[in-house]
């Protein structure tokens, strides 16, 4: 029988802004892909639009069933989602010099991102089996640090350094806000700073080391290693207040925009909208992450907390790593924008996410 509280705590606004933020992808995504020579509807707008309708029917059903089963469920789902990154090496689709994709049939899907999920859920699991009243030590970051490990290792082998930047920020957020001593955070400051100096000697490929040369010296190679991130700012500048209008954004049309349907998604939108546009969609990502904060202050056990947080951090620092690459704040790592760039993989994580979210907030009343 329904449980009629199930439908009060139902959080409509999350809801809402979600749906509201996904048309704007998605209309956003097909003025990116639109060809004006041809003036046909894109293949990869169409497969989004598939990818769509799948996300929204995964997250449907996963609202039907309780979330604490991922209690019982975090290790399984873990050791899948680590399985499924050691077959890339042996069986991944090569993308722009990164192998993240493995061929399913008819569909390419990218491990890393459920990975993402997979790692969010399991780091809930452990981080309420084993509270801490005065701060995690370096002894008790091992177990944790073991779980971050295999993925995290796994994706480098890909050359993904974004998906790998994800991991690390969402473990750090995670355990900083579970307790970590003051010293263990200062020795992993430390650690982390001689560790990314050995990345950049020692894993980095040569396109990924000229992004953090465009992004030091965006005016030195404007022709070459600069040319994407300085496209990416005259898009946005050339927006202005209110923007070009819909379909009318010329450095969009004119292909001056590199993977304009999903890294530099943002300034076609920014180009053709404006100041204004961007605004609003901004203010949609921020209720995103207001509304994520406060389900994880309801939630009524630690694991709903932890949930919510991590499904949060995703959230943020998927949004946050993305518009400061095409900003020029930070190098560009190949992270998609949630919910407006193309890849179904991206759209479907991102989704399953939202959805954990409304789960936590309905059932906040049953403890």
């Amino acid at each position: 029988m329904f449980d009629k509280r199930l439908k009060y705590h139902f959080h409509w606004p999350l809801l809402w802004v979600t749906l509201a933020l996904s048309v704007v992808g998605l209309l956003n995504l097909y003025s990116a892909t639109y060809d004006i020579a041809v003036g046909s509807v894109s293949p990869l707008f169409v497969s989004q639009l598939v990818w769509f309708a799948v996300g929204i029917a995964l997250g449907m059903a996963s609202l039907l069933i309780d979330y604490r089963i991922l209690l019982r469920l975090a290790y399984p789902l873990y050791a899948v989602s680590v399985i499924l990154l050691a077959l890339v090496p042996f069986f991944g689709k090569e993308v722009a010099g990164n192998r993240n994709w493995l061929m399913i049939g008819p569909f390419t899907m990218q491990p890393s991102e459920f990975a993402k999920i997979a790692f969010i859920i399991v780091m809930a699991r452990f981080l309420s089996d084993h509270p801490t009243t005065h701060g995690y030590g370096v002894r008790g970051l091992l177990r944790p640090l073991a779980l971050l490990l295999p993925p995290l290792l796994l994706i480098l082998a890909g050359k993904d350094i974004g998906s790998s930047l994800f991991l690390i920020l969402t473990f750090a957020s995670l355990v900083m806000f579970a307790g970590v001593r003051a010293k263990v955070v200062l020795l992993c400051v430390a650690i982390g700073v001689v560790g990314a100096v050995g990345m950049y000697k020692k894993v980095l490929s040569g396109h990924q080391k000229a992004r953090i040369e465009a992004f030091l010296h965006p005016d030195a190679d404007p022709k070459g290693i600069g040319y994407h991130l300085l496209q990416s700012k005259i898009a946005v500048g050339s927006g202005q207040i209110i923007g070009k209008g819909y379909l009318k954004g010329m450095h969009n049309k004119l292909l001056y925009l590199p993977e304009k349907h999903t890294d530099f998604i943002f300034p076609v939108l920014a180009e053709e909208w404006g100041f204004v546009g961007s605004s609003v969609v901004l203010g949609l990502y921020l209720a995103i992450l207001v509304f994520g904060i406060q389900l994880a202050s309801k939630a009524k056990e630690s694991f709903g907390v932890f949930l919510a947080l991590g499904v949060t951090a995703l959230f943020f620092w998927q949004v946050a790593i993305n518009l400061g690459g095409v900003l020029g704040l930070m190098p560009l790592t190949g992270v998609t924008l949630p919910l407006l760039s193309y890849g179904g993989s991206s759209l479907v994580t991102i989704l399953i996410g939202i959805s954990l979210l409304l789960n936590i907030s309905m059932r906040r009343f049953m403890f």
